[in-house]
């Protein structure tokens, strides 16, 4: 708090002394440790005071932190829900023109449409293989 040093305080000491006196010196002295005390203890409760009142309002704080992230998972499993119930509900519902056949050709349809994809997708990669197996033979024969 203070920066006093050693020597300082044998400076005080020495000027009490000379104006006090060696009789009225321990009296002061005693009470001004009294004093001391008493200031210290007054300001160790008000840091105490200070520190419960910041410690019920940082509390407080994260009470409403706790109750809005509870409402923000509500609402977002309330929707996610709600979402979840309206794709079902659309996968359920077909249209009514549709009958039990055509709902059976449609899914071959798609069928040999990623068939075809895959078939093409196989016929680029064996035209590239030849090719290159020419190229090493090729290689080859030179070495």
């Amino acid at each position: 708090m203070f920066d006093i040093g050693i020597w300082e305080l044998a400076l005080i000491a020495l000027l009490a002394l000379i104006v006090l006196g060696p009789k009225r010196l321990p009296e002061v002295a005693r009470m001004a440790g009294k004093w001391l005390g008493t200031v210290r203890r007054f300001v160790a409760s008000v840091k105490e005071d200070f520190d419960q009142e910041l410690k019920s309002e940082e509390l407080s704080e994260l009470r409403k932190l706790k109750q809005e992230l509870s409402e923000t998972r509500d609402l977002i499993q309330r929707s996610s829900n709600e979402t979840l119930d309206h794709l079902q509900h659309d996968l359920d519902v077909e249209p009514a023109s549709t009958t039990v056949e055509q709902r059976s050709e449609r899914k071959p349809a798609a069928r040999t449409r990623a068939s075809k994809s895959t078939k093409r997708a196989a016929a680029k990669t064996r035209t590239k293989k030849p090719a290159s197996r020419k190229k090493h033979a090729r290689a080859r024969r030179t070495r």
